[in-house]
């Protein structure tokens, strides 16, 4: 099973740069990449942050934009959305007994969750009682299937000082959940604008660049907070004894030169 994952899209009202780059632009030249090279994915996954401040308009673009798109898309909230902005344009997204955007989607591969880890107005992330409630009670009614999380916020630091003050909160109380459960195959996340992979408490993790801009590794490289590097998107295989995530830098490809 293919599937793609795409992250922090940053969108703000059509015309408005961000950080000297126009989010729209770019998002519109990785869906277009996506649908002409990965239409037969079974599904795309937006993992939060779709637009930079909650602005309707952007909301508004991105769903007039998914519209036309080939796949059957899954979008998520990060701690730039606005929650009801977002809802008002995506009423469809599935809201759980607390009315936090979170929801299962079960497959013959197994069970994909989409976690809501939005605190509020700040930059950190949160996983409450309730919706860690939501959460064991997804995965005790997994059984033994196989089950991949999605989710904006890292549970733990990625060694990125910028953004490990602004991972998730009570990030033991979240790990206790997944402790001992042998069939969590791989945690998919947003928020830190990087690719990169992390082995945490024996589960493989991923995450990708923003598709706008991106927090540089090391902060002296730069001299500010954000940088401008390729953007990817995430092609994900899904196989009975692996996972594959292929990252794909879709406005930096070009061929080689090969009269050299």
């Amino acid at each position: 099973m293919k599937i793609i994952h795409i992250t922090d899209f940053h969108l703000v009202a059509p015309g408005e740069p961000l950080w000297g780059l126009d989010p729209r632009a770019r998002a519109e030249a990785c869906l277009d990449d996506i649908a002409r090279w990965h239409g037969d994915a079974e599904f795309c996954v937006i993992s939060g942050d779709l637009t930079d401040a909650g602005d309707a308009r952007a909301y508004e673009w991105l769903g007039g934009k998914l519209a036309d798109f080939p796949l059957k898309t899954f979008v998520m909230i990060g701690n730039h959305d606005e929650r009801v902005a977002l809802v008002d344009t995506f009423p469809d997204v599935p809201r759980d007994a607390n009315g936090f955007l979170q929801y299962s989607h079960p497959t013959p591969e197994g069970l994909f969750l989409f976690l809501d880890t939005r605190k509020g107005p700040v930059s950190e992330g949160e996983y409450c009682a309730k919706r860690r409630a939501w959460l064991k009670e997804q995965l005790d009614g997994a059984g033994d299937k196989r089950v991949w999380l999605f989710m904006h916020h890292p549970p733990f630091d990625i060694g990125v000082p910028y953004m490990d003050r602004v991972k998730l909160e009570e990030p033991e109380a979240f790990a206790d959940i997944l402790e001992g459960r042998t069939n969590i195959a791989h945690i998919f996340f947003g928020h830190v604008h990087r690719a990169a992979f992390i082995n945490w408490r024996g589960i493989p993790c991923t995450c990708l660049p923003g598709i706008n801009h991106q927090v540089p590794l090391n902060r002296d490289s730069v001299g500010t907070r954000y940088s401008v590097e390729p953007p990817m998107y995430g092609v994900v295989m899904i196989e009975k004894d692996r996972t594959m995530v292929h990252f794909d830098a879709c406005l930096d490809r070009a061929p080689a030169d090969m009269d050299e």
